[in-house]
């Protein structure tokens, strides 16, 4: 199939076809006013899917991340902690290790790529949500299982999870709590590089100093993201959207309750 026609085999691209269908219906009827409510909704879907706001506005977010250089290190690896949040990852009874990747999966691949570059003593994995009737299980615990059995962690003496958190804030927390303890003197900060904004912000507010080390870019850098003008509305481009307004209202919410 061309790509073309490719929107029109997703849910989002066939019914805005039958709701453009549907507006030339009543206006060939002259039913002006019901062309015109039902035609309000699939011009804001077409400028939304077919055009490309949504990547310009992403690729706007993440430019700024992807221009921070980090030098190297001068800080023995024994004061150096890579933390990456969680989001990654959830659990999966039937994949072998118990979870499985899901978008953001490459902020476990970076860290662990930075655990190699910079020996850093410390691997802090972020947490996650609770699995529902099964208090005993968390998605970073079978991560950090998995690390453990292949052996990814071998310069950590300390490798560890931040357990059950509901946002980046009770992560930030918990964090602050081993951080106490440990004393470090360097954090390398590896998230998303949409949700880079807030979670630097966030850890800034309770004292935390953070490297930000951004990955799982959206849209900047990568080839054949910025799509062009599409007849029909793409489904990808609601999906990136929603991402972007997921961090813009988290933003005001984080900034409502004081947290950065």
């Amino acid at each position: 199939m061309t790509q073309f026609l490719t929107p029109l085999t997703q849910p989002l691209g066939a019914i805005w076809l039958l709701m453009a269908l549907g507006v030339l219906w009543l206006l060939l009827r002259r039913q002006w006013r019901s062309a015109i409510w039902l035609g309000i909704p699939t011009v804001l879907l077409f400028v939304i899917g077919s055009t490309p706001v949504a990547e310009t506005l992403v690729a706007a977010e993440e430019r700024p991340w992807a221009s921070v250089l980090r030098l190297p290190s001068s800080d023995p690896p024994a004061s150096v902690a890579v933390l990456v949040l969680g989001g990654g990852y959830y659990v999966s009874d039937r994949d072998p290790y118990g979870f499985a990747l899901c978008d953001g999966g490459s902020r476990v691949l970076t860290a662990l790529e930075l655990l190699r570059t910079e020996k850093a003593s410390a691997l802090v994995l972020g947490g996650s949500l609770p699995v529902p009737a099964r208090p005993d299980v968390t998605a970073p615990s079978l991560l950090e299982s998995w690390i453990a059995a292949w052996g990814l962690a071998r310069t950590a003496g300390v490798v560890t999870n931040l357990g059950i958190c509901m946002n980046t804030h009770d992560e930030a927390v918990q964090f602050r709590k081993l951080e106490e303890a440990y004393h470090w003197r360097k954090v390398l900060l590896v998230t998303s590089a949409l949700h880079m904004p807030r979670s630097v912000a966030l850890f800034k507010k309770l004292g935390i100093e953070v490297e930000p080390v951004a990955c799982d870019f959206k849209v900047y850098g990568v080839p054949g993201a910025r799509l062009s003008l599409s007849p029909f509305p793409r489904q990808s481009r609601f999906q990136v959207l929603g991402l972007y307004l997921h961090e813009k209202i988290g933003w005001w919410v984080y900034r409502l309750k004081g947290w950065v």
